[in-house]
């Protein structure tokens, strides 16, 4: 995808629930072409179309609009997510996206659930790592050495059955930490990239959160064309639990956008 320049507007994740009208990241272009009702049609169109098309397979790319004045749009629901859940994320994602961007061509957001972009500009295939969203439990594991090694064989056969074809770009697993406590994680490429950058973007992202994210009791790290998390509790689809709120929200967590 095309790269956006370095000054963005973020806003932090309220709850880890879609039905939050905050996503967990977003940027707006403010360098982009301003707005005009014609370019405002065609991100209406375009938004239309990855709502419609993208919840049958999971993932969608699409363009509107003249030469000169196309909009080019890529939408991806988490590979563990139904046509129904990604269909409503889409739905919050094209809503915000116009009120969160009103003046700009170019938007990037990214829900639980979901993945939305937009823009004038080719935004399929860009393999950048110009920005990084990085979201860290403040709290610490009680058990550093053994969790940091658990962690890494994690992260790595969750890479693995990312790059699987069948798998989409999305990987999935658990490992024991103790008879009492399990460590949860996934990974997803965007699928506009190729599997060999699937590969160096998550390799990447596991390297950063070893590093960023260290003896932390959850993270979860975005680059553009790829995402890691891990938690100490199920977070996948149909797993969650309703835990109290301190563990269940991000009021633990902290958002940093940071530049590699």
């Amino acid at each position: 995808m095309v790269f956006f320049h370095q000054y963005f507007l973020i806003f932090a994740l309220c709850t880890l629930y879609v039905e939050s009208a905050n996503p967990i990241a977003q940027f707006c272009n403010e360098f982009s072409y301003s707005i005009t009702p014609e370019l405002s049609q065609n991100i209406d169109s375009v938004l239309a179309k990855l709502i419609q098309n993208t919840p049958q397979t999971g993932f969608n790319i699409t363009d509107f609009g003249d030469e000169g004045k196309e909009v080019n749009g890529i939408a991806q629901c988490r590979g563990d997510v139904p046509s129904q859940e990604c269909t409503a994320c889409l739905q919050t994602a094209a809503k915000e996206a116009k009120k969160m961007c009103p003046n700009q061509v170019e938007a990037l957001l990214w829900y639980e659930y979901c993945f939305l972009r937009y823009g004038t500009r080719n935004v399929i295939g860009d393999g950048s790592l110009d920005f990084r969203v990085v979201q860290y439990n403040v709290e610490y594991v009680s058990n550093p050495k053994l969790f940091k090694e658990i962690l890494a064989e994690l992260t790595s056969k969750i890479k693995n059955v990312s790059l699987e074809p069948d798998n989409k770009g999305f990987g999935k697993g658990e490992a024991k930490l103790s008879n009492s406590e399990t460590l949860y994680a996934m990974s997803q490429c965007t699928r506009d990239t190729s599997m060999r950058w699937c590969e160096s973007c998550l390799t990447i992202a596991i390297e950063t959160i070893g590093s960023l994210c260290q003896n932390k009791k959850g993270c979860r790290l975005i680059y553009s064309t790829c995402y890691l998390r891990y938690e100490l509790y199920p977070f996948l689809y149909g797993t969650e639990k309703k835990l109290p709120l301190e563990n269940s929200s991000m009021t633990n967590y902290l958002t940093v956008l940071r530049k590699p």
